[in-house]
């Protein structure tokens, strides 16, 4: 049965093809539960709203109900898995609304440009793991360099909502390095203008660009957040059922990390960006309140 149920998600899930996963997120497969009920939370990774990869590496889910209850669990290769989704279940055991956290890293990634101005290649290992010495650059240009090198760290974030939910807890931090905060009241995702605020290490960031995609449509929605790390997007969708991915990236962000000099070609005078990058994925639905039949 278990196996089955999976399988009936994962159609609903399979609703667009993309390429090039690198973010991770939860598209729970629905907003609302009743105390008693089995939540089921799929988790991918894709730069749009279908997985298209795994989330390999280490991954952390916690869900935090109303009352401050918390539940820890480690994906592993115990993790029921379909296609490029991993399945999180939990049971509904106390009113109120749950908040799911999930952290991912799948380590570091350093990309150089062995042809500049564009040609190169990734290598799955920080400029600190690499051994220079043994760097093969045959084939590469004189003025080869990185361009980048970086640990990488996800974060995703969505609600469940059972009778009685306190939904003003969906617009508190909950700690989360790069967190995308709801500002407005979960419950109207759909009506039009929602506003959001990026914090980083928990203060507001200015001038980073939030993106919101919905599913079945990947046309991206984007604007750049103000002094006050806040942004205005229209979520407006008439449809009966809507889902919103929502997200923020550091990227390059000199803020977050800094230009060095790292080995380079003899001809190269490039420096490169290293440092940690932080992506954030929230999703919100619009069926957070029990349908009145």
């Amino acid at each position: 049965m278990r196996s089955i149920l999976i399988s009936s998600i994962l159609l609903v899930l399979l609703c667009c093809t993309t390429v090039n996963a690198h973010e991770t997120f939860i598209r729970p497969i629905s907003g609302w539960a009743e105390v008693g009920d089995e939540v089921y939370l799929p988790i991918g990774s894709g730069h749009n709203t279908s997985s298209t990869e795994l989330p390999e590496g280490f991954a952390f889910v916690k869900v935090i109900s109303q009352t401050g209850t918390v539940l820890n669990h480690t994906l592993d290769e115990k993790t029921a898995t379909q296609g490029f989704w991993k399945f999180y279940d939990f049971d509904v055991d106390e009113p109120g609304l749950y908040i799911i956290d999930i952290y991912h890293t799948e380590g570091s990634w350093t990309h150089f440009i062995t042809n500049p101005p564009a040609t190169g290649y990734w290598e799955h290992k920080s400029a600190d793991e690499i051994n220079w010495t043994e760097l093969n650059t045959t084939g590469w240009a004189s003025d080869w360099y990185v361009e980048r090198s970086y640990p990488k760290h996800c974060y995703g974030k969505a609600f469940v909502a059972a009778p009685g939910a306190d939904f003003s807890l969906a617009s508190k931090p909950i700690g989360q390095t790069l967190e995308i905060v709801p500002l407005d009241n979960i419950t109207t995702v759909g009506d039009g203008d929602f506003e959001f605020q990026v914090l980083y290490q928990g203060k507001p960031f200015d001038n980073i660009t939030v993106t919101a995609e919905r599913v079945g449509n990947d046309t991206k929605l984007e604007a750049v957040t103000d002094k006050d790390g806040k942004v205005i997007l229209n979520l407006k969708d008439p449809a009966e059922i809507t889902e919103w991915l929502i997200r923020a990236d550091t990227g390059m962000d000199t803020r977050v990390v800094e230009a060095k000099d790292l080995p380079r070609g003899k001809d190269s005078k490039e420096k490169s960006f290293v440092g940690p990058v932080h992506r954030a994925a929230l999703t919100l639905r619009n069926d957070y309140v029990k349908t009145v039949e």
